[in-house]
């Protein structure tokens, strides 16, 4: 937080008027603004209020201690550092208030340099914590499965069931998310704070994929490789259908001790990932044309398919207004809406891609289609016409074209002849278009 030359908000708790003068005058030539409270009640008050940057505690305090006053400053959310003040503090003291989350103690008399180190500190600590909790935040948005379709609810109740830490393999189709629902167990599974690491399996020969897996040293090596690396994370092998026999038994026992041996080489690698596979096509198929062993498979409690695009078609009005929000925001573009013409081409084509090959489409159009709008005309031809007769697509492209009108008209306050006017169709079609549609018009 700035207040004008301020560079963070101090408040300062402590039931000595002149140590919070001394505080506050130490903070203020340093261009910090600060505010005082004499009672740990009124501190807690004034921090859930006014959300400071740093907090100095008083450890002994009338009503309640500095010790409880920190307890309920972090039941009530305040994110703050709190720096702990004591002219006769004691160890037992010390371990309670580190167990609740104090940053740091400064002891009575207060040193000049002491405060301002521990305040710079402490900011330094708040920015660094922030920018980590919108991270994470933004890495569990990212790992999110979009769409309410019943083949996405069933991949929710499976991916949710799998986060107890055993091993998982998960198969499907390329582009279908494989890696996204690998990205989403490490984030709500028993290690959200631990590294994600991934190895493109079928694009490496033997010799690369074992220095990506192994490395070329352990511990002291220049590469300790992503076995190493993943240690107390989520280590994800893409496309890991033709994985060599060697390594499979080399997996096998490291999931099984904790030690993972390296093929033609002397070293143990110690490290405890979780281990997620994503396979092409089911593992029973591979157990059967001996690409994958029955015993290495078994060590796989987990097993979950992820659904083609084309097995979930009403998630795709979702994934394309999403998608496109997302480029062109990061293309520096005006916002464009996709039509019931066009958005009827995107539910008919069958998507061999999947998810990637929609987000690619949608990357050509915001890069080439000057909008406001994305017709059917803007869509590669490959896609067709979208002229087929298919009852479920029908069903979900009512449900857009319903929404789509709605809010055009509720944009003009109701107004069915402006609306018809910025939609380029005639009012009494509008109306009778809403009304086949289960809407409605002013």
């Amino acid at each position: 937080m700035t207040v004008g030359d301020a560079t963070g908000l101090v408040l300062v708790i402590d039931d000595e008027e002149p140590i919070r003068r001394t505080l506050g005058e130490i903070l203020a030539d340093e261009g910090y603004e600060v505010l005082e409270a004499a009672s740990g009640e009124e501190g807690v008050d004034l921090a859930v209020r006014r959300v400071p940057d740093v907090i100095f505690l008083d450890v002994w305090l009338p009503g309640i201690d500095g010790i409880e006053a920190l307890r309920l400053l972090r039941e009530r959310g305040v994110p703050a550092p709190v720096v702990m003040i004591s002219g006769h503090g004691t160890i037992e003291t010390a371990v309670r208030a580190t167990k609740l989350g104090a940053y740091d103690f400064v002891e009575k008399p207060l040193s000049l340099d002491r405060v301002l180190l521990v305040t710079a500190n402490a900011l330094r600590h708040a920015r660094l914590e922030r920018r980590n909790r919108a991270l994470r935040a933004q890495l569990r948005r990212e790992a999110e499965f979009l769409g309410r379709s019943p083949a996405v609810e069933r991949l929710r109740v499976a991916l949710a069931g799998a986060t107890d830490g055993r091993p998982i393999l998960l198969y499907g189709e390329k582009g279908s998310g494989r890696r996204l629902a690998a990205r989403w167990i490490s984030q709500h599974g028993l290690r959200p704070e631990g590294p994600f690491l991934d190895v493109q399996v079928s694009a490496l020969p033997r010799e690369r994929l074992l220095r990506a897996l192994y490395g070329n040293g352990g511990r002291g090596g220049d590469d300790p490789g992503r076995l190493l690396l993943a240690d107390e994370g989520t280590l994800y092998l893409e496309n890991a259908d033709m994985l060599p026999p060697i390594v499979q038994e080399s997996l096998l026992v490291g999931m099984e001790t904790g030690e993972f041996p390296e093929p033609g080489g002397r070293r143990r690698v110690r490290s405890e990932p979780l281990l997620v596979l994503g396979l092409l096509e089911p593992p029973e198929r591979l157990e059967e044309r001996g690409q994958l062993s029955g015993q290495f498979l078994a060590a796989f409690p987990h097993v979950i398919e992820v659904p083609p695009l084309r097995e979930r078609r009403e998630d795709i009005p979702e994934l394309v207004q999403r998608f496109l929000v997302e480029l062109c925001r990061e293309y520096a573009r005006e916002p464009l809406e996709v039509t019931p013409a066009a958005m009827r081409v995107l539910l008919s084509y069958s998507w061999p891609g999947n998810v990637r090959e929609l987000k690619r489409v949608l990357e050509r159009i915001v890069l080439l289609v000057p909008g406001p709008r994305v017709t059917a005309g803007d869509l590669p031809a490959h896609l067709g016409t979208g002229d087929g007769d298919d009852t479920i697509v029908q069903s979900i492209l009512d449900g857009f074209e319903r929404a789509w009108l709605e809010r055009h008209l509720a944009e003009v306050g109701g107004d069915l002849e402006r609306a018809s006017r910025r939609l380029g169709i005639p009012p009494e079609e509008l109306r009778r278009r809403l009304e086949r549609l289960g809407g409605g018009a002013a």
